[in-house]
């Protein structure tokens, strides 16, 4: 019996135009997804903005200032864009502002073909992947963290922030919470009065900062 294959659609995007081609063609390589434009790094919200792409894949390197900055402003473009992110190396700081950017899964620069294409494809699913030692590192440094107490937030908001930290939309959570759409954009409002900060990327970082998200 034939199943069908659903094809996602993908961009990818590096500084460097010899990794772009690879990352071009491994992702491309996979039948569940069509790679609809490959830029450079400053080209991600335009690209974004006009494919609306499943999936960014994005290929990071050290010597690049605010490698995800542009990242940021995509998943603010597209809030149901789902991201991966490969870095040569990358500091415990730097991976954290990648999932504070809205960055899924993240992979280093050593990954194989096959782990590319796995995390992609799962990563489009809404699943999230990390490279063990990514998961280790930063698993580490928020358990070093002293946190401030919770008691400014309630429960559920401490429910949405979380929810937030693993880049869901906010139509994933209301389906996660089981709250209306309405109700988890007021919970979103009320975190942002609370953690004093403009927007949902600053409420994950000051959960982060504070202690409120492990």
């Amino acid at each position: 019996m034939d199943q069908t294959v659903t094809t996602r659609t993908a961009v990818v995007a590096c500084a460097r135009p010899l990794v772009l081609a690879g990352l071009r063609a491994t992702v491309g390589g996979d039948e569940a997804l069509e790679v609809v434009d490959a830029v450079g790094t400053q080209g991600i919200v335009e690209a974004v903005t006009r494919h609306r792409p499943d999936l960014l894949v994005v290929a990071v390197h050290g010597r690049e200032d605010d490698p995800f900055r542009e990242v940021a402003s995509a998943v603010a473009v597209a809030d149901d864009l789902h991201v991966l992110a490969i870095a040569d190396a990358a500091s415990v700081v730097e991976l954290r502002e990648a999932i504070v950017a809205g960055v899924q899964s993240l992979l280093l620069g050593d990954a194989t073909i096959e782990q590319v294409r796995d995390a992609a494809r799962d990563t489009a699913d809404g699943q999230r992947v990390l490279d063990p030692e990514i998961a280790i590192q930063l698993a580490g440094s928020w358990a070093d963290e002293v946190g401030v107490p919770e008691a400014s937030l309630t429960p559920r908001e401490l429910d949405v922030l979380r929810l937030l930290a693993e880049g869901m939309t906010n139509k994933q959570i209301g389906s996660d919470l089981d709250l209306a759409p309405r109700t988890v954009k007021t919970h979103v409002q009320n975190l942002l009065v609370k953690l004093d900060t403009p927007d949902r990327t600053g409420a994950v970082a000051q959960g982060f900062r504070r202690g409120l998200i492990t």
